[in-house]
């Protein structure tokens, strides 16, 4: 009996480890996504993404969320690993194919994540005039991958960076937080780490691992105008 209960300590242990480092949660999903299945701004043939830091990856991963098997998300779409789309339908509509009875490791969620944000990346690139560093270029590709290329191309934050205005620009992703009538927590935390990486604030914890919580000192006030449903853009 004693030997059950430590083996149950251990694997509650092991458990809470795996939840810390791939955190679980109720994600929307991503807007680009939805756009290349409908074939909507997607990438342009043979253009290839410029590569996103591991630091941008990995705010990516949390906000994303973790599910090593396939599932519906909140509105229904059929999802896997850190939010890939498999369909616009629920699980139980449509043919799994190779995620059926799938448990996907972190590294093939990894994998399907670098594809995931491909069009996103590539559309930063082709809509962008101004020069961005590695960490404006990871934040707005994590914005756009979260809220459609087509929402960003019609964007004030677009403008003011091709207008050479990166300051004014930070100000933009504030404003992004509300979904389907509703503004989230959720938005709110992702908004501001996506502004704290533009502005070259964000870092990793001590503990070489990133946290969102360092991007709660975020204020409302820092956005710049009126607040913008994802769904439907400005």
């Amino acid at each position: 009996m004693r030997v059950l209960v430590v083996l149950s300590i251990l694997i509650s242990a092991s458990s809470d480890s795996i939840a810390a480092d791939f955190p679980t949660v109720a994600h929307l999903p991503s807007l680009s996504q939805v756009e290349d299945f409908g074939g909507s701004m997607g990438a342009a043939p043979g253009k290839e993404a410029r590569p996103l830091t591991a630091l941008t990856l990995d705010m990516i991963k949390d906000f994303e969320g973790w599910e090593p098997a396939a599932y519906n998300d909140p509105v229904g779409y059929c999802t896997i690993g850190f939010g890939h789309l498999i369909a616009l339908n629920k699980c139980e509509e449509v043919d799994l194919k190779q995620f059926k009875d799938k448990k996907l490791t972190p590294s093939e969620g990894e994998d399907l994540l670098e594809k995931d944000t491909r069009s996103a990346r590539i559309s930063v690139q082709q809509l962008v005039t101004a020069d961005l560093n590695d960490e404006e270029f990871g934040a707005v590709s994590a914005f756009v991958f979260n809220v459609g290329k087509s929402h960003f191309a019609d964007s004030t934050l677009l403008h003011l960076l091709n207008d050479g205005l990166s300051r004014k620009a930070a100000g933009e992703f504030g404003r992004w937080i509300r979904a389907k009538g509703v503004i989230l927590s959720g938005l709110q935390f992702r908004r501001a780490c996506e502004k704290m990486l533009f502005e070259q604030q964000l870092k990793y914890s001590v503990d070489g691992v990133f946290h969102r919580d360092t991007c709660q000192s975020f204020s409302m006030a820092d956005a710049s105008g009126d607040i913008v449903d994802i769904d439907t853009g400005e």
